[in-house]
């Protein structure tokens, strides 16, 4: 049994070969060093005091109210680790074990946890319940769901992916954010990529990214993720990098990065986005 487990693992690794190849070449993990690189000292100290500020008492980091959440302490050990504050470590360890316990998790909390686990614990021993069998949900192309399925080596499920893909004509009407995610698996399927056209008609002139393409304004979510899938299909970002560079810039407050023009606060989240934008932009 176990003979065959290894067996169906490395066929469908085969398969995704190319995906896992381009992933690694191109990780969150380095995409975000690349950003601390283009910070200067007063920066990293200002966000490095932001993130130590945002992990809670119980371990995890807050969302907007306070609370602290699977979903933003994925962004909080990502920002922690480009920046190497390992002091956050123990007691986010702690955040994760008592919510995989004592937690009915669904949806994106198990992907979530799924990644900390790994980058946390490594990949042995993974709980039963952040790898039960809902691989392929309607929302496969999620960042997210890509993200578990890389960390998780579930080569199966990007095996799985790649067939979907074949199937389904990506459209300016998507959200940036799928038209992102499709674009990085395209490109690491297909021997030439896919042309990222569809993903340039959420570009807002200011170097933003709109979440939709009617939307008059860019976020900085979708912005980050855009500039990623970008920089991952071998992109030339030339002509768009200095207002994006200053539209991120924009963004930054006291430490931390806003969602949008109009948003007074920063988050985690928006602020892991940030940096990604800063390292998609990086020489």
């Amino acid at each position: 049994m176990k003979f065959l487990e290894t067996f169906s693992k490395n066929i469908f690794r085969l398969f995704a070969g190319r995906t896992l190849t381009r992933l690694r070449e191109n990780s969150i993990e380095a995409t975000l060093l690349r950003s601390v690189k283009l910070l200067d000292d007063q920066t990293i100290g200002e966000i490095k005091s932001y993130v130590l500020g945002r992990q809670t008492t119980t371990g995890g980091f807050a969302d907007r109210g306070g609370k602290s959440n699977l979903y933003y302490s994925l962004f909080g050990c990502y920002i922690a680790e480009a920046l190497k504050i390992e002091e956050i470590k123990p007691a986010l360890k702690g955040y994760l074990k008592n919510a995989i316990n004592s937690t009915k998790l669904s949806g994106v909390e198990i992907k979530c946890a799924l990644i900390l686990y790994i980058k946390l614990f490594g990949g042995k021993k993974i709980p039963a319940l952040l790898i039960k069998n809902d691989k392929i949900a309607a929302q496969y192309s999620d960042f997210i769901n890509l993200l578990a399925y890389y960390y998780s080596e579930d080569y199966f499920s990007l095996f799985l992916i790649r067939q979907k893909l074949k199937k389904i004509k990506p459209n300016a009407g998507m959200p940036c954010s799928v038209l992102a995610a499709n674009l990085i698996l395209q490109h690491g399927n297909k021997k030439h990529g896919e042309d990222p056209w569809q993903l340039m008609s959420s570009y807002y002139r200011n170097g933003s990214f709109s979440a939709f393409r009617n939307i008059a304004h860019g976020d900085l979510l979708s912005t980050g993720v855009a500039l990623y899938a970008l920089r991952f299909a071998d992109s030339n970002l030339s002509i768009i990098k200095p207002d994006s560079l200053t539209y991120i810039d924009s963004l930054y407050l006291e430490g931390g990065f806003c969602a949008t023009s109009f948003d007074e606060v920063p988050d985690v989240e928006y602020t892991f986005y940030g940096l990604l934008g800063l390292g998609s932009l990086s020489d």
